[in-house]
């Protein structure tokens, strides 16, 4: 991996993670995540929980990006594309079988399902712009 799509990996998974975490905090969907999953509201973050978090996070946009170089997605459609692909072929088709299969609320499932939209756009886009931006410099220094 070039130090130009590392950036990119690395800032994709801060991003997500801090959105992430907006997500489920009581200023959007944290308090119908807490009423709907039964899961008791923490006083402190557990560190564990968020490194764990980081890597699983990690891993993720290291995947989209190694899908984003050799899907060759020049376009910002084609970017755009390959998000919404990931996301309906993994966590939409997923989190519809927990509906489905294991009685998890469908409200529950959409607010996981909002979380996932917005981390697969944010791990797919930002290392795609900054790619791009690279590309587009190294293209205008060769023709100077």
């Amino acid at each position: 991996m070039t130090r130009r799509k590392a950036i990119g990996v690395v800032l994709a998974v801060l991003c997500a993670f801090a959105a992430s975490s907006l997500w489920y905090s009581p200023v959007l969907f944290g308090r119908q995540f807490l009423a709907l999953s039964g899961v008791a509201a923490s006083v402190a973050p557990d560190g564990l929980k968020i490194a764990a978090e980081m890597l699983r996070n990690l891993l993720l946009a290291s995947v989209i990006c190694w899908l984003l170089a050799h899907q060759e997605a020049n376009r910002l459609r084609a970017a755009l594309g390959l998000a919404a692909i990931l996301w309906l072929g993994f966590p939409f088709t997923l989190l519809s079988g927990s509906v489905l299969w294991q009685n998890v609320s469908p409200a529950l499932a959409l607010i996981h399902s909002g979380d996932w939209l917005i981390k697969i756009l944010l791990m797919t886009l930002i290392p795609w712009f900054v790619n791009r931006n690279a590309e587009s410099r190294l293209r205008l220094s060769r023709q100077q």
